[in-house]
């Protein structure tokens, strides 16, 4: 591997300003505003296959570009994660969440990759939402094959775009990226990946080394690795960190208080009940009526991996976990339909224009081989291949092959030799993961880091999964430096760290004593206003009325100065009612908070008045309660 001194004199003596000017050199592409951002927005007329020669044959495939606002020192292909996200949606949350720095100096692309986006978009809502909930154990296998295969029929029917599935591969997509570069006059440009964007952007650096100036990994995928080998790594790792996840929650008092027994514990026995079948969970619609849903198996696995992606998603799971111990299944569903995507009300999948899931599986299922054979002989090896499996991974068994199944049944397949390991270049190549990653472990990006020439490693301990971009310093400080100036890491490897969990929030009025003063309820309201996970999901765009987990509704309604409530009937707790509104406040000045006008009834009542003012961290009430005047608790040592 070169010296680290040589590759930093070699990157200062190119000029930091060179392949610069995106706004110049794509000024004769025809831009246009995007859709779905402030962003400039170009569409090129491509090959719907580059290995063919029929020009007859195209697809239209859109950049979104992000002008440098002070001065461009260069070019970022930013990809996104996946596969399936759209770049154009995601684009203007990735620049909010980068140093300003970077908008100022940098011209940032995005792309919706074929197979996403509102042109080409792959979706099937509701064969998704079927796939999510099924059972899917391995015992049952004849209904397990019949689950996948059926997907399969069903999301092909639904999406109806047959002729576009063998050509949403990854090979495809890069050479889409490739014409684009061409189009801009061929620039040598930076190239920034996040999960699947690292398999992206590894293998466009190794067909087309003379476009790169460097390159940023970020939650690694080992491309050398096979579908076998891929999903074993990541449902072991995440076996690992949901034992942490349940580890933590013992080592943070507010959650032991709320879990009734070792988290572990808790987990395992909800497990069991649903493995014997689905909980039906009474639901108050938006209505007010009572419907019953089905809590699956499915829904439990598939909320206990998603949590693992961060330090706040492990807590939120802990403490809807903890609710579920208590005999509240009600937060565990709506955390499966949100991670699910699927609607409470209709119990159908809701598409999302940032995320389409069966372009995940289009892309995914033709970039890699589900072994040899017919569609059944490629699933029953699976099937066997998670019968040895199975000790390795007792909770989230499911995670190593239910999507193998259905690439299995898949009508394109990749190939079926891997890439070699991902050997770097000329340019240097920057690792960043965290030791918490469930999807894409460390490991991974240690085999990158060990492959690669001129490659650095930051790693942090306890973080998420994708670690830029969070505001901390590292490794954004680091990201920063080198895209700017071409700054090296000072180390091959370095480390930081960040808190496994974070963010826990107690459950409320879990005592009779709490529910007796009024000020424990009106804060109680405050803090399930935060917690509740429709709400938490709401686009803040138009009118959300959603039930209240013992009945009732809260409806939230988009206000010029922020949010407004209405409360009927709301029953948070099972032996208290509210009935009154409440108005939050976010212009960004000293008078933003909470304001609560309530009615309160059943085992205690009153009406209240609640005010929190964020600036000052203070808050008051007054009132009536149990027929005599309210007010703050006065404190005592």
């Amino acid at each position: 591997m070169r010296p680290l001194l040589a590759l930093a004199l070699a990157l200062l003596a190119a000029p930091v300003a060179a392949d610069t000017d995106l706004r110049d050199r794509a000024g004769t592409l025809g831009l246009v505003p995007c859709e779905m951002s402030a962003l400039s927005c170009t569409t090129l007329t491509l090959p719907l296959d580059h290995r063919a020669n029929d020009p007859t044959r195209t697809i239209d495939i859109t950049f979104a570009l992000s002008f440098a606002a002070v001065e461009s020192r260069g070019i970022l292909f930013f990809v996104v994660g996946g596969p399936g996200g759209s770049g154009l949606a995601l684009a203007e949350s990735y620049l909010a969440a980068l140093d300003e720095s970077l908008t100022d100096h940098l011209d940032i692309v995005f792309v919706d990759q074929r197979g996403t986006g509102s042109s080409h978009g792959l979706t099937c809502p509701i064969a998704q939402g079927r796939l999510d909930t099924a059972p899917a154990g391995l015992d049952d296998p004849v209904a397990l094959l019949a689950s996948a295969r059926g997907y399969v029929t069903d999301c092909i029917a639904e999406m109806g775009a047959d002729h576009l599935l063998a050509y949403v591969n990854s090979d495809q997509a890069i050479r889409d990226t490739e014409a684009f570069r061409q189009a801009i006059g061929a620039p040598r440009v930076w190239l920034y990946g996040e999960s699947y964007g690292t398999q992206f952007v590894q293998a466009y650096a190794t067909a087309f080394p003379g476009a790169v100036r460097g390159v940023i990994l970020d939650g690694v995928v080992d491309l050398s690795l096979d579908a076998e080998g891929f999903y074993a790594s990541y449902t072991r790792t995440s076996e690992i960190l949901l034992e942490r996840t349940f580890a933590a929650c013992a080592q943070d008092a507010a959650c032991r208080a709320d879990m009734p027994g070792a988290a572990g514990r808790v987990y395992d026995d909800l497990a069991a009940r649903l493995r014997r079948g689905p909980a039906m969970v009474p639901m108050t619609g938006a209505d007010g009526s009572l419907i019953l849903r089905p809590l699956t198996i499915g829904m439990l696995e598939t909320n206990a991996f998603f949590a693992l992606y961060s330090p706040a998603g492990r807590a939120q799971f802990l403490r809807v976990l903890a609710a579920a111990g208590r005999g509240n299944l009600g937060p565990m569903l709506q955390l499966g339909y949100a991670n699910m995507s699927i609607d409470s009300e209709t119990g159908d999948g809701i598409p999302d224009p940032g995320w389409f899931g069966a372009a995940y599986f289009a892309i995914t299922c033709s970039d890699y081989d589900s072994g040899p054979g017919l569609p059944e002989a490629r699933a029953k090896a699976i099937l066997a291949e998670a019968r040895a499996f199975a000790p390795n991974a007792p909770r989230l068994l499911r995670s190593y092959y239910l999507e193998r199944l259905v690439c299995a049944y898949w009508p394109h397949q990749g190939p079926e030799n891997r890439p070699a390991p991902f050997a770097g270049g000329d340019y240097p190549t920057l690792v960043l993961n965290g030791d918490a990653d469930p999807i894409t472990p460390i490991s991974m990006a240690y085999a990158v880091l060990d492959s690669a020439r001129n490659s650095f490693g930051i790693f942090k301990q306890g973080g998420p999964h994708v670690i830029l971009g969070w505001g901390f310093r590292c490794p954004d400080n680091s990201v920063r430096d080198l895209l700017l100036d071409g700054t090296l890491p000072a180390a091959r490897e370095q480390h930081c760290a960040r808190d496994f969990l974070e963010g826990y929030t107690p459950l409320t009025l879990t005592a009779p004593d709490q529910m007796a003063d009024p000020t424990s309820v009106a804060r109680a309201v405050e803090t399930e206003l935060g917690q509740l996970i429709a709400l938490g999901n709401w686009d803040g765009l138009s009118s959300l009325t959603l039930g209240c987990d013992h009945g009732g509704t809260l409806t939230a309604r988009p206000h010029i100065a922020g949010t407004s409530y209405r409360f009927s009937d709301c029953r948070l707790w099972p032996a208290l009612a509210l009935s009154g509104t409440g108005f939050e406040r976010s212009l960004g000045d000293g008078n933003d908070g909470l304001m609560l006008t309530l009615e309160v009834s059943g085992r205690h009542s009153g009406r209240i008045e609640y005010t929190h003012r964020h600036e000052y961290a203070a808050w008051s009430l007054s009132g009536t309660w149990e027929g005599a005047p309210a007010g703050l608790t006065r404190l005592a040592p």
